[in-house]
């Protein structure tokens, strides 16, 4: 299950627990009407009262602010007469009000007009559910707390000092720096480099399941699904260009098998860099893991996008190197 598809499965939820507030609140109004039938005018008074004021209103709209007045003042009366006639009853004051979960989005997952973010709450559900998700995924979660070093030769140097397991386990530290740091890493972009079978994808797994533990919700996309987001923003595809918004300006992007995606001309190279380069302004976390070295990232997307990857103010490259851990263990 995609991000995407674990954000809908969410707003599905809401939707049904908005529903289910709804009809918990007319069995409560039906249990009270039951009760006192005097009671029902009163219930559903500021209905009758809006509909009052909005004739009046079209009658007389020189009057609105004196009208918008009135409203405010009967409907206030109206609602401390229902609370007492509650209380008389022997029902608590706020027994047909509408309970909410969250009383801050009112259960709707999202807050703030006209500029719409993600509730607090909702982001804490999500970030459950993507790490329950990765969970259910990968079978033994891909964690720090999985990382098996023992998986990597340790018989001789790959870089003039360290074995293969010493430089595993270097990056490995930085990796888990960076995740429990984020989002006041100390720089805010993460490349992660070497051949294949070097545990790349493992170690960006790693990260995005330690930021879902802390309640983050990073989105994760594959070179390839990049290259189809920004192929459709190219050609005006909606959809593509709102998942491509969502790359720009999620707080926590983690981008795996960079180099393995199409060239297209006007596309790959061209809307990577804004990608890389609207969040880097943003100062927006980026993890990206690639099989590409510094020559061949160059000799692909140019000057300009590498200028963005290499960046060492703003991003820390590491490199792992030694054998193919696929081709390693099945030798074993």
């Amino acid at each position: 299950m995609t991000r995407a598809d674990v954000v809908r499965a969410l707003e599905e939820e809401y939707a049904r627990l908005r529903d289910e507030n709804l009809r918990r609140r007319e069995t409560r109004i039906d249990e009270v009407i039951a009760a006192d039938p005097a009671a029902g005018p009163l219930i559903h008074g500021d209905a009758a009262l809006f509909q009052r004021q909005a004739r009046r209103l079209l009658a007389h709209p020189e009057q609105a602010e004196a009208i918008a007045k009135d409203t405010r003042e009967q409907a206030a009366a109206n609602r401390d007469a229902l609370r007492a006639r509650l209380k008389a009853l022997g029902y608590p004051e706020d027994y047909l009000d509408l309970t909410y979960r969250c009383p801050i989005c009112r259960d709707r997952g999202y807050v703030g007009e006209p500029v719409r973010e993600e509730c607090a709450c909702f982001r804490q559900r999500l970030a459950r559910r993507l790490y329950d998700e990765a969970y259910a995924g990968t079978g033994a979660a891909q964690t720090f707390e999985t990382y098996d070093e023992s998986v990597f030769p340790d018989d001789e140097k790959v870089d003039g000092l360290r074995t293969q397991r010493q430089r595993a386990l270097a990056v490995r530290d930085i990796c888990r720096d960076y995740a429990l740091s984020c989002p006041a890493s100390a720089r805010p972009g993460l490349l992660l480099m070497g051949g294949t079978g070097l545990g790349k994808t493992f170690l960006l797994s790693c990260i995005q399941n330690a930021l879902i533990a802390r309640g983050f919700a990073p989105v994760r996309v594959t070179g390839y699904r990049l290259f189809e987001t920004m192929r459709g923003t190219h050609f005006g595809e909606a959809e593509k260009e709102a998942e491509f918004r969502r790359m720009i300006g999620c707080d926590i992007l983690l981008i795996d098998d960079l180099g393995a995606e199409p060239m297209m001309q006007n596309v790959t190279r061209e809307y990577l860099f804004n990608l890389l380069n609207e969040r880097q302004s943003q100062q927006k976390n980026t993890v990206l893991a690639t099989n590409l070295n510094h020559t061949d990232l160059l000799n692909r997307y140019g000057e300009r996008v590498l200028s963005r990857l290499m960046d060492g103010m703003n991003v820390q490259a590491v490199e792992l190197k030694g054998k193919d851990l696929r081709l390693y263990g099945r030798r074993k």
